[in-house]
């Protein structure tokens, strides 16, 4: 894990998430397109407010048509395929074993348009930022919260990327998740730049892998890659508001 400065963009490697993960590793990748060592705040010079934790975001998917007509509250997450039409990364029908893979983690409910699907689903949920304090109540440290749609993962964050992300500035996630489904084993790996813009977040690209292990065979999805649209500036968005309590893996 770690964070450093750039001072022009980095070319990005980027991994698939499972809203199922079990490992999680965080990188911070910031002030991009400043100088390296600039100060903290906006171009005033002002610091940002200290928030009150948890940090809890809905994350959005602004290109669904349903979320016109939602409340808030309401508002469909983003769904990524692995093993888009059923294909592994060399063209190999996997439907079979995904088919076995979703029996054990389930439907979906939340976007049940999603199980005809032939690739595998996997939702983007929302966002928990949260501190540890030690037993004096001194900072010890944040804990981050991936949520999908069936359970959550929550890791430490290295404090160089919390710092950059709370000062607003341009953070890249990086998230290595394992899970054993009885005889299937999953392994993904996901990366998310975000950055916190006003009372949301804005998720500006996202990258990822997928693979799986039933018996004596391997199937890997095509590395997956979204980045906002010209002109938009983010790909998704996290709406500040409470997050359901999701089982923890």
């Amino acid at each position: 894990m770690r964070a450093y400065c750039e001072s022009a963009p980095r070319r990005r490697r980027f991994l698939f998430a499972s809203s199922i993960a079990a490992v999680f590793s965080v990188a911070s990748i910031f002030n991009a397109h400043n100088s390296c060592g600039a100060g903290d705040g906006d171009a005033n010079g002002s610091k940002p407010a200290i928030p009150a934790f948890p940090l809890e975001f809905r994350i959005v998917d602004p290109d669904n048509p349903e979320n016109a007509a939602k409340k808030a509250d309401e508002r469909l997450p983003p769904l990524f395929v692995a093993f888009p039409k059923g294909l592994t990364h060399e063209g190999k029908d996997a439907t079979g074993p995904i088919e076995r893979l979703e029996a054990f983690r389930g439907k979906s409910k939340l976007l049940p348009k999603s199980n005809d699907n032939l690739g595998l689903p996997v939702v983007l949920r929302g966002l928990r930022f949260v501190e540890r304090r030690d037993g004096d109540g001194k900072l010890a440290g944040y804990d981050v919260e991936l949520q999908g749609e069936f359970n959550a993962v929550k890791v430490s964050a290295p404090d160089e990327a919390m710092k950059s992300f709370l000062a607003r500035k341009p953070t890249v996630f990086e998230l290595e998740s394992k899970l054993q489904y009885g005889i299937i084993s999953t392994h993904s790996t996901t990366k998310l730049q975000i950055v916190w813009a006003g009372d949301r977040i804005n998720i500006e690209s996202v990258e990822g892998d997928f693979s799986f292990r039933e018996g004596f065979y391997t199937y890997k999805s095509a590395t997956l890659k979204t980045e906002a649209p010209k002109g938009r500036g983010f790909l998704y968005y996290g709406e500040a508001g409470e997050l359901p309590k999701l089982r923890i893996l």
